[in-house]
Order: C-alpha cells, then structure tokens, then sequence
C-alpha cells in the first residue's frame, strides 16, 4: 500500500512552471531556464493536471492546466504536426531532432476529452485532436503507443467515432507488425535494443485489446509484458534499463542510469494488463513499481523528495541524481495518480 502520507502535490510542477509553461531541466529544484520548454514535458504535465483535478478539483491544478493546454495548443501547426523545442524568449528551435511530441500531444487531448475539466474543453480538444489525428500512422513505436492512449480516451467521449477506432486499429497493426519483425526465441520486443519508456509500448496494446476486443493484440502485449518484466524484475525489486548503454539484444543490460519514466510507464502497463486480462499477479507488480521511486531500488535510495515534492532525476550507480527536472517529476506524479485511481490505496 502507498504511504499515507504521500499525496500527489502539485508543488514542484509549480516551481518549475513559468507563464509559457513547464520548464525542461533543473538544477537541484532551481528550474534551468537556459534549457527552455519541450512540448514533450508540457504535454504530460497537461496529462497529469488533468487526472490530479479529476481527482482534486482546485482552481491552482486548473491554473497549470491551462498553461499547459495553452502551451501544446501553440505547438501544433496548421497541418497537425507538432513543435517541441522552445527556448527561454519563446522562439521555436530549427531542425529539431525526431521527437514523440505529437504522440503525446494526442495523449493529452486524448485524456482532456475523457477526463475535460468542464464541458467547455471538450469542442477545443476535439477540434486539435482532430487535426493532428492523420498523422499517427507515420510515428515510430512510442509515438504510436502515446497516440493509442489518446484515441482511447477520445472514445470514451466518442464511442460511436468508427474513424477514430480504424487510427487505434492501424496504430495498433504497425505495432504489432514491429512485433512480428523483430521478434526470435528468447527476445519477445517490437526493436532489436530495449531504451526508453519501454512499457508504454505493451500498455498501448494491452489498451487497444481491451478497446477493440481484438485477441491477437492481447497475446502480443502479454508476451512483451512478460518479457518486459522477466528483464528488468529481481527478486526482491524492480531494476529498470539504464540509459548509459541500454539492453540490445544479445548483449548485456545496463543498468544505470535508472529513469523514473520506466517507473511510470511500468505503473501504466500493469494497470492495463490488469484490466485486459484479469490476472492477479499484476496489481502487486505494479505495487512494486511504484516503490521504486520511494527506495525499492537498486540503491535503497528513495527519488521521490518530500520535502521539496519533487523526483530526482536518475538512480545512478552509486547515488540518486539530486536535479530534479520536469521529466521526472512528471512520471512520478503520472504513477501515484495511476495508483490512485486503481485504488490502491
């Protein structure tokens, strides 16, 4: 069970947040405005002030909302696709690298039109959803699975939106065609190299299957999840792919720099296997998850900072990483909400 004294606050996300919107990177809890903003960081932030005022209607969560709705809106070009890099005087950067930006655009207005703070929500995040809803088919694998979050939620608003199930259902048929390329006895993944945010990817198809009742997205997001798991669970503790190295196939994993996303993603994945599949084993799965961030780790090192409510930024291979950016703290408050909504507490 969580602690009882741990309660998603909002208060870091505050200090991090300007009036353009959530900056990218930290100094200990001093946000670094020489980094400037990600659309990428500014969509989440809107994910998780969505569910926390769903949870805790208070005008300050709406606040931040708002700012950040603002900001993903100002991302979006006329075509659809999405900005990511802006710096500190609000100029987009040139020639910015590939980037998952419009797949999680689509997430977050995915969750405002399941989740809308008031009615009035709804028309705008239909109307950006929509625009951007034709190019999803064109992302790599994450970005696909964010976008697959996002059109679930568009159809809890929308049931009867048949365009919307077919973008779900060629999203989810990339994936699984990823799935079938890459896959040999003994390495169960959509890529040939585990990286970053690696449990989103089965949570997609864990969703998809629930949504559209399709079985063949089901045995594959089973078999990933347990592939997933069997790789990054000891016996006692979750220890996730470090970044420094990652886990390509046939060679070992490395295991530090630990990321708290793969924390929350993880969270996100055993919460959807649980609900498409209804087997036990998984809610304790994702107790173990969550925490990792509170010291269950590889260091028995907690990253969730109370005093300051923030997350730090990495389990490193000898102490925990002391900045505590945008990122981070995101995925920390993205699993504890989770939890709270599966009622775990």
């Amino acid at each position: 069970m969580i602690k009882k004294w741990i309660l998603p606050s909002l208060e870091h996300l505050h200090r991090l947040t300007d009036d353009t919107g959530l900056f990218q990177h930290a100094k200990f809890t001093i946000p670094l405005r020489c980094a400037g903003y990600t659309t990428d960081d500014n969509a989440r932030a809107l994910i998780v002030t969505t569910r926390h005022y769903a949870l805790y209607p208070k005008p300050q969560t709406l606040q931040l909302l708002d700012r950040y709705l603002a900001f993903v809106l100002h991302s979006q070009n006329d075509d659809g696709s999405i900005r990511n890099l802006m710096n500190f005087d609000r100029t987009w950067q040139k020639d910015e690298p590939a980037h998952d930006a419009l797949g999680r655009a689509i997430w977050a207005f995915g969750e405002i039109l399941a989740k809308p703070p008031s009615k009035i929500y709804i028309p705008l995040a239909k109307e950006r959803f929509d625009i951007s809803a034709a190019l999803i088919e064109k992302q790599y694998p994450r970005g696909l699975s964010y976008s697959i979050l996002g059109l679930a939620g568009y159809l809890k608003r929308f049931p009867h939106a048949e365009n919307i199930r077919r973008y779900m259902s060629t999203a989810a048929d990339k994936l699984v065609v990823q799935y079938i390329q890459n896959h040999q006895p003994g390495w169960q993944w959509f890529e040939d190299i585990l990286t970053y945010d690696n449990a989103i990817i089965p949570c997609a198809l864990f969703t998809a299957a629930t949504v559209l009742g399709e079985k063949k997205y089901l045995q594959i997001a089973n078999k990933t999840c347990d592939f997933l798991i069997s790789n990054i669970l000891t016996n006692e503790h979750f220890s996730f792919v470090g970044c420094q190295g990652w886990f390509p196939k046939g060679k070992p994993k490395v295991q530090f720099d630990q990321q708290p996303i793969e924390a929350a993603s993880t969270i996100l994945m055993l919460k959807a296997a649980y609900k498409a599949a209804k087997d036990k084993k998984f809610p304790p799965l994702q107790q173990k998850a969550f925490d990792w961030f509170l010291g269950e780790n590889d260091l028995g090192i907690p990253l969730y900072d109370p005093k300051s409510k923030g997350c730090s930024d990495g389990l490193g291979a000898e102490e925990v990483n002391l900045n505590q950016g945008a990122e981070s703290t995101i995925s920390f408050l993205l699993g504890l909400l989770t939890m709270r909504e599966g009622k775990q507490v």
